[in-house]
């Protein structure tokens, strides 16, 4: 076979619960490139050409998928195809299990965290449940050998807000103005890459074995940078990550990070104008001591990066490279995950509230949504004609409210089993619709040279009434085809819901974790004041949170009943 693989890059964006959907969707993914392999091991009759999973980055639900996909992508893992799946096979399936079965709001609003005497209050909601997800997430049987559809070096991009920052000076020489321009960097992400040795180049990258996966150190480093990439802000607890630096500023991992710089545009060799070039710029440490440990707090990647297509993107084209987006030429191509459904985020009866606390909340939802504004990526992924970015997001029956998780502002998922499930089966039978007819190229294009024409009558795209569908003039092929158990139809389930019954047992369990935590905030802040003060600010707390529960519980059944969730 003379043509390459075909390369491909995934990004998890943000979702907070729906990254069930997300889950789902990497589930049938994983189980396709299974089936069509095996077929291809067999010498079965099917398209004969390669493809390599070559990286995988993510924000916050994004990032805790990517996570769990390292340990599914090293194992050995049933997919799980049906409900009756899910009961036979219960927690032999780690993205089922970590998405569906675990992540549950009655352990989120617990109290372990707060167990011991005097343990801080550092979230809203008990994280405890989702160190133990981390921790069996990763918890799997190594493989013997690497998947064959799997880049020898597969990489995981997980985004972080870095609260501490990155401190960089750019030297100015501006007629008079000498100096430097001074500024911090916060859009952080950690990045790993798995193959066999475990080992790779000095770099910003760390390096670990798939066999060694449950064992080896950088294995726990992987944990708790899907751990802070998920740390939504005051809900989740947030995470301490760290990097040990020789000599900062030198030889430091963000010295050596590469940063696209804007050039002429000079046409090159090839006629092509280069219109950056990859640069490392030192980082401004200062004077720090040889073999620093560099220590940062860390919250919700998504906050500062929601949508890393553009990390992806790089490790897939290089430093410097460009992923050609023809029909004919393109042969790699990023696949983002976007489980949010296109809700309107433009209210007419908009009145300017000036409330304080108001404002805070405001500012956050502005914050969210403008790190989702990138209309150039996003663009480029839904023009037909552009093969090198593609984009999967929810679909059911038209409806303007796909997915279950996609309440209260992606938390709604936490409350119900139903919806969680709901989502990771929508999510699966969305990726076998989008592989049969979208993640498609030309048939002209070289990766399809060796397929025979039985082949490509019995694969092309068809439309509604089974004709071949063309674009351009030419038939449309897959890249990941279907064969096997990948071409059984995938289950829809019908829209769950939410009663009564359930809405009084969450609203018990929010007042106990109201309480608790507003009676450890006036121990914590309180602490250095007289009994007669403290007992005062408890008198307040205890009023307030009936206050604030009712606030609570009215938004939940408000946006339940939006979403046509609630009985």
């Amino acid at each position: 076979m003379g043509t390459k693989p075909f390369e491909i890059g995934l990004v998890g964006a943000g979702a907070v619960s729906a990254g069930a959907y997300t889950g789902g969707v990497l589930d049938y993914l994983v189980q396709a490139l299974d089936a069509w392999y095996a077929a291809k091991a067999a010498g079965e009759a099917v398209p004969p050409h390669e493809v390599r999973l070559k990286v995988f980055a993510g924000a916050s639900a994004g990032a805790v998928t990517a996570a769990l996909a390292a340990g599914a992508l090293g194992s050995d893992q049933p997919p799980i195809a049906t409900p009756a799946d899910a009961a036979r096979l219960r927690g032999r399936n780690k993205l089922y299990d970590a998405w569906v079965d675990r992540t549950d709001i009655k352990d989120l609003l617990g109290d372990r965290d707060l167990k011991a005497p005097g343990a801080p209050v550092v979230s809203l909601l008990d994280s405890t449940i989702l160190r133990e997800i981390a921790d069996l997430g990763l918890a799997v049987t190594p493989r013997k050998t690497r998947r064959p559809w799997l880049a020898e070096d597969f990489h995981l991009l997980l985004t972080v807000t870095n609260l501490r920052g990155v401190p960089y000076a750019i030297p100015l020489d501006a007629g008079m103005s000498r100096g430097s321009h001074t500024m911090s960097l916060h859009a952080d992400f950690a990045h790993f890459c798995l193959n066999d040795s475990g080992k790779g180049p000095d770099g910003d990258v760390t390096y670990l074995p798939w066999g060694g996966l449950p064992t080896a150190p950088e294995g726990r480093d992987l944990k708790l940078a899907a751990l802070a990439s998920s740390a939504f802000p005051v809900g989740l607890a947030p995470q301490v990550l760290g990097h040990d630096f020789r000599h900062p500023g030198d030889d430091d991992c963000y010295s050596r990070r590469l940063w696209p710089i804007p050039l002429d545009g000079t046409p090159g060799p090839d006629g092509r104008c280069q219109c950056t070039e990859s640069r490392c710029i030192p980082v401004d440490w200062g004077q720090l001591p040889a073999d620093y440990k560099y220590r940062f707090l860390c919250v919700d990647g998504g906050v500062m990066n929601n949508e890393p297509m553009e990390l992806a993107r790089q490790v897939l084209a290089g430093p410097g490279g460009r992923n050609p987006r023809g029909g004919d030429e393109a042969h790699r191509a990023v696949l983002m995950i976007d489980p949010f459904p296109s809700e309107p985020l433009f209210d007419p009866k908009y009145e300017p509230d000036a409330d304080i606390f108001g404002i805070v909340m405001k500012l956050f939802g502005a914050l969210k949504n403008q790190t989702r504004f990138k209309p150039d990526e996003l663009m480029l992924a839904a023009h037909e004609k552009t093969y090198s970015r593609f984009m999967i997001a929810p679909s059911r029956d038209g409806s303007p409210f796909p997915i279950a998780c996609g309440a209260l502002g992606g938390f709604s998922g936490f409350l119900s089993h139903a919806f969680r499930r709901h989502d990771f089966f929508l999510g699966r039978r969305n990726a076998q619709k989008f592989l049969k007819d979208h993640l498609v190229l030309p048939e002209t294009n070289p990766l399809f040279t060796d397929w025979p024409e039985a082949l490509k009558e019995a694969h092309c795209v068809r439309d509604a009434k089974g004709a071949p569908q063309v674009r351009d003039g030419v038939r449309l092929l897959p890249i990941i085809p279907r064969v096997g158990t990948a071409q059984v139809p995938c289950e829809a389930l019908p829209w769950p819901s939410y009663g009564a019954g359930e809405l009084a047992t969450l609203t018990k369990a929010i007042e106990r974790r109201l309480g608790l935590v507003l009676d450890r905030l006036v121990d914590q802040y309180f602490a250095k004041n007289n009994l007669l003060v403290r007992q005062g600010a408890r008198l307040v707390a205890r009023f307030k949170k009936d206050d604030l529960s009712q606030k609570v519980i009215g938004k939940i059944e408000a946006d339940l009943k939006r979403f046509g969730l609630m009985r």
